[in-house]
C-alpha cells in the first residue's frame, strides 16, 4: 500500500512537471513568433530604405551630370528624360514619406526585442530624409 501511495506521488510530480514544461514550451514558442514577427516587420522595413536610398542614389549621380545636349535633339531627349524623371521623382517621394511615417509607427510600437534596432530604425530614417532632401535640392537647381 505504502509503495501503491509513492507511485501515485511519483505520477502527479510527473504530470505537473510535464504541465509545466509544456506551459513553458508554448510561451517560448509565442516569444518566438513574436520576435520573428517583428523582425519581418523591420526586415520588410530595411529592404524599402535600401530601394529608396538606391534610386537616390543612381538619381543624384545622374543628375550631377553636366549633359546639357550639344544639339536640338539631343536637348530635346534629355529634356524628355527629365520629365519622365520628375513623374518618377513625384512617386518616389510618395512612397519615401510613406517609408518615413512606418519608420514612426515602427519606432512608436518598439517591443523590448526590438529596442536594440530603435537607433538604426531612427537612423536609416535620417539617411532616408536626408538623401530624398539633397535631391529634391538636386532636381531644383536643375530646374
Amino acid at each position: 500500500m505504502a509503495e501503491s501511495n509513492l507511485l501515485t506521488d511519483e505520477i502527479q510530480n510527473r504530470l505537473q512537471q510535464l504541465a509545466k514544461n509544456w506551459d513553458e514550451l508554448r510561451q517560448k514558442a509565442g516569444e518566438r513568433g513574436q520576435r520573428l514577427d517583428e523582425s519581418l516587420t523591420y526586415q520588410q522595413f530595411a529592404a524599402s530604405i535600401e530601394e529608396e536610398e538606391a534610386w537616390i542614389m543612381e538619381k543624384q549621380h545622374l543628375l550631377s551630370g553636366d549633359d546639357c545636349g550639344d544639339t536640338l535633339a539631343a536637348v530635346q531627349g534629355l529634356l524628355k528624360k527629365h520629365g519622365a524623371f520628375e513623374t518618377d521623382f513625384k512617386v518616389h517621394e510618395d512612397r519615401c514619406t510613406e517609408i518615413t511615417g512606418e519608420g514612426d509607427k515602427l519606432i512608436e510600437a518598439v517591443s523590448t526585442v526590438l529596442v536594440c534596432w530603435h537607433s538604426i530604425f531612427t537612423g536609416e530614417l535620417c539617411g532616408l530624409d536626408a538623401g530624398s532632401i539633397q535631391l529634391t535640392k538636386i532636381c531644383s537647381s536643375e530646374l
